[in-house]
């Protein structure tokens, strides 16, 4: 009999009512062998769709799990069933576990072709990250709002920056996703970064690595830390202007959807110098009009009050304040 070995919950996913698929992301200890020690392993649990009468938010605690162990052995997807009868109706239990292609058999697919020679884990991103997290202390830890670099993605933290990257500095950017449906949306802004780091790197902080999932899968990347940067404003409109045409120059529009530049999209550092940051919308274009409406729109863009992120802080604080008093 196979045996079993405890799980951790990392993460959670459920569809849209067109496709409602449950995802959980779970973390094993695999054995080693006689050379190397147990490592860290990334399975997925799957079922068609969440329990009639659940919430439509992922289930981030495992709470519709009737089980907190799997078989040990070299599976990567396990297959959930509805429990009839018993303690444990309502909830998934596992049926069957398989090798299977995630990207055929869940939708998980790979954010690539990587373009960078340097990749990093995320687990090993992940664990460095709550480890420091644990070294704070009392309220300070809690006093952590959402930094500019991390705006506007699915997934995004400052972290610790990881052995054997050439980081600038102590902290780097995590970007990442690992959700059915947002591979593309990861490779496209890669590809960017891959085209103003090989033409005019000097417009966006430095794409140092990718990060993957099981040493494989590509789905994020790793960004330089700007350090106390802001984000612009009317005062900044010349150089914001500058650096905009110098990503144009490239071929590239910051994004085709009007209202997308934000004055996050700017990272003022050190008071002379501006970049660009979150490339997620952006596309190569040669179209004068689509460029020109970019730059006329800037203007308008940097004197809104309050800005995007000013709002996102509001919000924080007023969360973290309610969470003290209750």
């Amino acid at each position: 009999m196979a045996s079993s070995i405890l799980f951790t919950l990392e993460d959670a996913h459920q569809g849209l009512a067109d496709n409602p698929i449950v995802l959980y992301r779970i973390r094993v200890t695999a054995r080693g062998t006689r050379d190397s020690h147990p490592r860290q392993v990334i399975k997925y649990l799957t079922a068609p769709s969440p329990p009639e009468g659940a919430s439509k938010f992922p289930d981030h605690r495992g709470q519709l799990l009737a089980f907190d162990t799997v078989p040990a052995g070299d599976w990567n997807l396990g297959r959930l069933v509805l429990a009839s009868g018993g303690s444990a109706e309502g909830k998934f239990i596992l049926d069957s576990t398989e090798m299977a292609s995630l990207e055929e058999a869940v939708g998980l697919r790979d954010s690539g072709p990587p373009w960078c020679n340097r990749k990093v884990e995320l687990l090993d991103l992940l664990d460095s990250f709550y480890a420091a997290r644990k070294s704070v202390q009392g309220d300070q830890r809690d006093e952590v709002f959402t930094d500019i670099q991390c705006m506007n993605h699915l997934s995004a933290l400052v972290l610790p920056s990881p052995a054997g990257i050439a980081a600038p500095g102590p902290e780097v950017v995590g970007v990442w996703a690992w959700h059915p449906g947002h591979a593309h949306g990861i490779a496209a802004e890669s590809h960017v970064y891959s085209i103003i780091q090989a033409r005019d790197p000097g417009i966006a902080p430095s794409f140092l690595a990718h990060i993957t999932d099981n040493g494989s899968r590509v789905i994020g990347f790793l960004l330089k830390r700007v350090a106390d940067a802001r984000e612009a404003g009317p005062a900044d409109l010349d150089k914001c202007r500058d650096v905009l045409s110098r990503l144009h120059a490239l071929g590239i529009a910051y994004n085709e959807s009007d209202g997308q530049l934000k004055r996050h999209s700017f990272l003022v550092c050190g008071g002379d110098k501006v970049l660009l940051r979150g490339f997620g919308g952006s596309f190569e274009t040669t179209d004068e009009e689509i460029l020109g409406r970019e730059l006329r729109s800037l203007e308008q863009v940097l004197a809104r009050q309050p800005s995007e992120l000013e709002q996102r802080h509001a919000s924080e604080l007023e969360w973290l304040n309610a969470q003290r008093h209750i």
